[in-house]
This record gives structure tokens, C-alpha cells and sequence, in this order.
């Protein structure tokens, strides 16, 4: 099985149970995912950091852009393993979440993926195609946004189903990839 490291940083609690539901669809598609806060990384996280094929990055969008707490996990890196080249060629990919369903969560996302051109990783996007086009499925990848994932606030701390299935699937492809190029 190939190491999947979905690092988040939760916030409100969305992105937690976003985190967990790209888990369960990654591990359905064949891979081995490590859930990974980066609010309180340690020796062990770093290690896994260095040891899987493909690292996921989970921020909810605050204020358009990146939160603080995710920025500073973002920035950590850039001491030796951005240097050193340590992710280079590791499969990338990124999930933001917001109060409203556009939300300017693009450009989290673009800010992820950037991040991860900047370390020399490959990046892999969503794939999921919902309504209007096919519209048997209604709120699957609901915001159109296909850099990666990106899904609404949870409610009442649970994510809608379209959100929970377009993660799962997330988590499919990645492992997918991760499988395929890993």
C-alpha cells in the first residue's frame, strides 16, 4: 500500500471531517492514509511527511486565502525541506472549504498549489463532474472548482452528502494516482 498523508489544519471543524472522508475513500481505492494535523506536528508527522507518496493539504478559506494556521505549516517547511528538495516528485493536491460555495475558495487552492509547484511536487486535481451537466448528481463537486477539492461548511458538524461523496471520490482519485505513479 502506498502512504497517504492528508495534512489539514480544522478550524471550524469542516476540513476535520473532510479529512476523514478523503481518508475512508483513499483506503477503499488502495491506499494507506495517515491523517495528519498540522497545529501539533511532531517527529513522527515530519517523518511520515517524508516517507509517503502523495500529501494532500486541507485549509478552510478565511479572508480568501490560506488560514494562518495552515500559512505557518506552509512557511515551517521551507527551512530544509523546500532547501533540500525532500518533496520533490510527490503527488500533491489540495481541499478548502467555505461559508458560501464560491467563497474565493480558488484561490486557497491556488495558493496550494503553488505551494506545491514551489517543492517541486505534481499536483493531481478533481475529477468529479456533478449537476447541472449530469443531473442525476445533484451536489457532487457542487462548485464547479476542479484545481482540487472544494466544498461547504459543515452544519450542524456534518458535511452535505454531495460534499461527503465528492471527497470520498477525491480520495479514490488520489489513490488512484498515488497507485498508478507512487
Amino acid at each position: 500500500m502506498s502512504k497517504l498523508a492528508i495534512t489539514y489544519w480544522g478550524g471550524s471543524g469542516t476540513i476535520t471531517l473532510v479529512a476523514r472522508a478523503i481518508a475512508g475513500g483513499a483506503a477503499e481505492a488502495g491506499a494507506e492514509p495517515y491523517l495528519v494535523d498540522v497545529s501539533d506536528l511532531g517527529a513522527v508527522d515530519w517523518a511520515l511527511l517524508e516517507e509517503a507518496g502523495a500529501i494532500l493539504m486541507g485549509s478552510p478559506t478565511y479572508m480568501g486565502g490560506v488560514a494562518a494556521g495552515f500559512k505557518a505549516f506552509m512557511d515551517t517547511s521551507g527551512e530544509t525541506i523546500w532547501s533540500e528538495r525532500r518533496w520533490k516528485d510527490k503527488l500533491a493536491g489540495g481541499f478548502t472549504c467555505g461559508i458560501q460555495q464560491a467563497g474565493d475558495k480558488l484561490a486557497t487552492l491556488q495558493a496550494l498549489s503553488v505551494f506545491a509547484a514551489q517543492h517541486a511536487m505534481l499536483w493531481v486535481g478533481q475529477e468529479a463532474i456533478g449537476a447541472p451537466v449530469f443531473p442525476e448528481r445533484v451536489g457532487l463537486n457542487s462548485s464547479g472548482t476542479f484545481l482540487g477539492l472544494a466544498v461547504e461548511r459543515a452544519l450542524d458538524g456534518q458535511l452535505s452528502a454531495g460534499c461527503d461523496a465528492s471527497a470520498r471520490l477525491y480520495g479514490a482519485r488520489v489513490a488512484g494516482a498515488l497507485n498508478r505513479w507512487g
